[in-house]
Parts: structure tokens; C-alpha cells; sequence
């Protein structure tokens, strides 16, 4: 059996008045319910559909005994309901029982079904402010629906209904996710045609980094290439300064900095890593000055003379850097025109969950910053000083924004270049040591939350 429905509905707003045309195709009906009884399964029907202005509007009904249709029920959130599809069962075509080995056309289909689809938590980014998976690859997707879809011109419903039940008693799972095949990470026409439709793309370019993403061939695996210096002695004599600032400060403990401080440490690993790569440099230099910044603001450390020195020194070196390098300046001013939401904990768990993978999946300098960055957005910034507005200067940013930037901006760049390449994801897969789909699924979950925050 399947529901035939036929003919529009007409739904008039609770509020405005206004009337809404829902079309017959737009309904797509399931089996949501199965419950045997005396005289067969009853079967409860169910098919929905979605309208900005009036929210989900819900079909349901019940079948019982088979071929036999109940009421039809309206779930409209008051909204009212002036015309009504015709709505009926269709027989599906005969089936000559005795030519059906039924165990086997139930193991045909859930060897299928387990091909084609998957436990969500396998591959899917979960955002709980999202409202739980996020379904990148389609779906959610029923046993029944999906069997239904696939096998009913070979089997009749009973048998269907069978296999369906027993996936779902199996698993304890009644939505799936679909397993994409490898053209999931080829670029479609129209994804060409219109990139900024794409979150990857569009997040990639809220988040601009002047710095080269590279894949190994060989592995997948990804690396970054600083972008070259534009005036390497300029450059050179800035963090001269830098350095000689941060000795003065620390050869005072009355100044209130010491070298286990986060922002010391933050400036000498800059120093003793990133002296060759412009952008990092102007990050990290931006990043640190509203620190300390906020920090003498909140009177958690004095306003001395080489604190001071040692703010000047940041915010020069910072603004050279643009000054000399317009890449690096443009995107600082992409970057200030972006608002960062807070990161909420569950977004910190994301984060720490998409660690694992982020490191298999990158080599070299990249490696290295994926992990401190996601150490310090969600651990190190926690303990911080407290936010004051009115304190940071106006080429300052809030604290964490450059890291989330990095973590998200990379996130969404590797998972452009992946798509574009899709034979690397197999080899990314066999030198990861992760799932292709697990490594999709946590670049997919990031490119969400990125897209949520900024």
C-alpha cells in the first residue's frame, strides 16, 4: 500500500489572514507507527511539510486493518485549514507469494540498507544549538522510507515493513544517515556557478588568511606556506623592538608579567617560530595587545613604563606589518568587520572532540598552531581576564578571535580543497588513520558552528 494524495491544501494564517497553497508533491508520506492487533498490523501514517510563515504543518492518520484508512488528523499550530488534499491508499501491484523466499529478500534488503546508510554519530557533526546532527549529507532517513523507496516494485509492504522493523530492533536507530558515494565531493555545476551559496566557500572568505593551504599528493595530508615577506628587514627590526620590549618588562616583577605568562609565552613562540611568516606575526601581535590592554584596564596590571613600551611595541609592530603588506591589511579589515558570538560549551566540546582529526590530517607549522589555537580557545582563554568594553583600542579584536579565525578559516579551506579533489579524501583516509566520511563530517561540523559564530 501507499497513500495517493492528489489536489491542493489552502491554510489560512492564525494571525494575518493570509492564505497558503500547499502543493500534493510536497507531502511525502511514512509509516511512523506499527503495532500488531487482532486483525493485522495497524499502521499510523504520518507526512509533514514546512512554511517559514506558518512552521511544520503535520498530516497524520491511521490504518487499520490494512486498506483501511481512519480519520485524518491536523497538526497546523492553530493555523486553519480551509481546503484539504484528497487523500487515499493506492494498492500496490499483486505479488505471488509462493515465488518470495521471504528470510532472504529481508537479508537483500538490510545488506542494501547498511550499504547505503549509516548511524548518524558515525560521520555527522551534532551542534546542540543547531538542534542536534547536522544531516550534511541528507536525510534523515527511515528504514521504512528508505526500503520503501528502493523495493516496493519487488516486495510487497509486509515483507518491506519486516526488514525495516528489524534494522530498527537491531540498531535501536530510526533515522540514518546516507552514505555519500564520491560524487558527495565533486563539485556540481551550480556549485561553481555560484560558490557563495556554499558555507565552506563563503566562510572562506569571511575568514581570509594571507598564507598558501597545501596538500600532500601522496598522503592528503595538509601543510601551510607562509605568504612571502614583503620587507623581511622591516619585519626583522620590528621584533628586535618586540624582544627588547618584553625583556624590560620582565626584568621587573612590579610590572606584574613574568615569562610563564600566557601573553609572554604567546609573543616568544612568535618570536621563535612565526619570525618568518607576516600574517601570524600581525595576529598574534593584535591579539596580545588587547590583552594586555584589558588587563591595565581592569587594573590587573599597573600602567608602568614598560608595560606601556611594551603596548607600543605591539601596536606599531602591527601596524607596520599592514602598512607594508595591503594582503595582510585587507584582511584585518575583513576580519573587524566580522562579529564573533561567545563560544558556548558546547561549541568548546566540538572543538576538543574535532581535535583528534584536525592533527591526523595536518602535518608541520599547521599542526602545531591547529593544535595551540584550539588549546587556547578552549582551554587558556577561559581563565582570561573579563571582557570590558571601552577599553581596547579601535585596531583590536576580542580575545580568541584570531585563533577562531585560523581554526575555522583552515577548516573551511581544507574541506574546499578536498571536494575539489576528491581522490585525495581515500588517501587522506589510509595515512589518517580516520574514516574519509569522520573526516568530511568534522570539517562539515566546523564550517557550521564557523558560520554560526561569525
Amino acid at each position: 500500500m501507499r497513500i495517493d494524495t492528489t489536489g491542493v491544501a489552502i491554510v489560512r494564517h492564525s494571525e494575518t489572514g493570509a492564505k497558503f497553497t500547499i502543493e500534493a508533491d510536497e507531502l511525502d508520506w511514512e509509516v511512523v507507527a506499527s503495532e500488531e492487533r487482532g486483525m493485522g498490523p495497524e499502521r499510523l501514517w504520518s507526512a509533514s511539510t514546512h512554511r517559514e510563515e506558518l512552521g511544520e504543518l503535520r498530516w497524520e492518520m491511521s490504518e487499520y486493518p490494512i486498506g483501511a484508512l481512519g480519520k485524518i488528523v491536523h497538526d497546523f499550530n492553530g493555523h486553519e485549514l480551509v481546503q484539504d488534499f484528497s487523500i487515499s491508499l493506492e494498492h500496490e501491484p499483486d505479488y505471488d507469494d509462493e515465488e518470495i523466499d521471504e528470510e532472504s529478500a529481508i537479508e537483500e534488503m538490510k545488506e542494501w540498507f547498511y550499504s547505503n546508510y549509516e548511524d548518524p554519530a558515525n560521520s555527522l557533526p551534532y551542534i546542540s544549538a543547531e538542534g542536534g546532527y547536522q544531516w550534511i549529507y541528507g536525510g534523515p532517513e527511515t528504514p521504512q522510507v528508505a526500503l520503501g523507496d528502493n523495493f516496493s516494485a519487488e516486495y510487497p509492504d509486509e515483507i518491506i515493513e519486516k526488514a525495516a522493523q528489524q534494522i530498527i530492533d537491531e540498531d535501536g536507530i530510526w533515522d540514518w544517515s546516507p552514505i555519500p558515494g564520491e560524487e558527495f565531493f565533486e563539485l556540481s555545476e551550480q556549485d561553481e556557478a555560484e560558490p557563495a551559496e556554499d558555507e565552506a566557500e563563503e566562510l572562506s572568505r569571511l575568514l581570509p588568511l594571507a598564507e598558501d593551504l597545501l596538500q600532500d599528493q601522496e598522503t592528503g595530508v595538509f601543510s601551510v606556506r607562509a605568504k612571502r615577506i614583503e620587507k623581511p628587514d622591516l619585519l626583522s627590526a620590528t621584533l628586535d623592538q618586540l624582544a627588547d620590549a618584553i625583556e624590560d618588562v620582565l626584568a621587573s616583577p612590579s610590572n606584574g608579567l613574568n615569562a610563564d605568562s600566557l601573553e609572554i609565552r604567546r609573543l616568544n613562540r612568535t618570536l621563535e617560530r612565526y619570525s618568518n611568516d607576516p600574517q601570524r606575526v600581525e595576529m598574534d601581535l593584535t591579539s596580545v595587545h588587547l590583552a594586555l590592554t584589558s588587563q591595565i584596564g581592569t587594573g590587573e596590571l599597573p600602567p608602568s613604563d614598560e608595560n606601556q613600551a611594551l603596548l607600543l611595541a605591539l601596536q606599531e609592530g602591527a601596524q607596520g606589518i599592514r602598512a607594508t603588506d595591503p594582503q595582510v591589511a585587507e584582511n584585518r579589515k575583513l576580519l573587524q568587520q566580522q562579529a564573533l558570538q561567545e563560544l558556548e560549551p558546547e561549541n568548546l566540546d566540538l572543538l576538543s572532540d574535532a581535535a583528534p582529526v584536525l592533527e591526523a590530517i595536518t602535518q608541520g607549522d599547521l599542526c602545531e598552531q591547529m593544535r595551540e589555537d584550539i588549546l587556547y580557545l578552549t582551554q587558556e582563554m577561559l581563565v582570561g581576564p573579563p571582557k570590558l568594553p571601552g577599553v581596547t583600542r579601535a585596531d583590536a579584536i576580542s580575545s580568541g578571535r584570531d585563533e577562531a579565525v585560523r581554526v575555522f578559516g583552515r577548516s573551511a579551506r581544507m574541506l574546499i580543497a578536498l571536494r575539489k579533489s576528491p581522490e585525495l579524501v581515500h588517501k587522506l583516509h589510509e595515512s589518517a588513520g580516520f574514516k574519509a566520511l569522520s573526516i568530511i563530517g568534522v570539517l562539515g561540523g566546523l564550517i557550521s558552528l564557523g558560520m554560526m559564530l561569525f
